[in-house]
């Protein structure tokens, strides 16, 4: 497989945080079919981005699409995850490594809210 997913997380003390980040990349591999699917935290949780992007490159990945799990497209968005990125290419010359756009407003996410308003409804 040349190509590695990484579902990055913001990170939580919480533990629960971790499993349902685990539980999400779980539903991403099973829905792809098969393939290389990692997840990462920016902050508290290991493994951190960097690791999982060696991790998917030691399996093979020389494309790493990298999946933020975040709403905004804040100061994480625009700088931390750019910044490790940058630093990550250098390291790995000849692998792609690529960030997706953040969730941001999507007519999907609000599919998700009105189940969740019809569930307490």
């Amino acid at each position: 497989m040349d190509r590695g997913i990484i579902i990055l997380g913001h990170g939580s003390k919480a533990p629960e945080a971790l499993e349902t980040l685990k539980k999400i990349a779980e539903m991403v591999r099973v829905s792809l079919g098969d393939g290389i699917v990692e997840i990462a935290s920016l902050q508290f949780n290991k493994p951190d981005l960097p690791e999982a992007i060696q991790t998917v490159i030691a399996k093979g990945a020389r494309k790493v699409i990298i999946i933020p799990l975040f709403l905004y497209n804040g100061i994480h968005m625009q700088e931390d995850i750019p910044a490790v990125i940058a630093e990550q290419k250098d390291k790995n010359p000849g692998v792609e490594i690529v960030l997706a756009k953040n969730l941001g407003a999507d007519d999907r996410i609000v599919g998700v809210l009105l189940d969740r308003i019809k569930e307490v409804s």
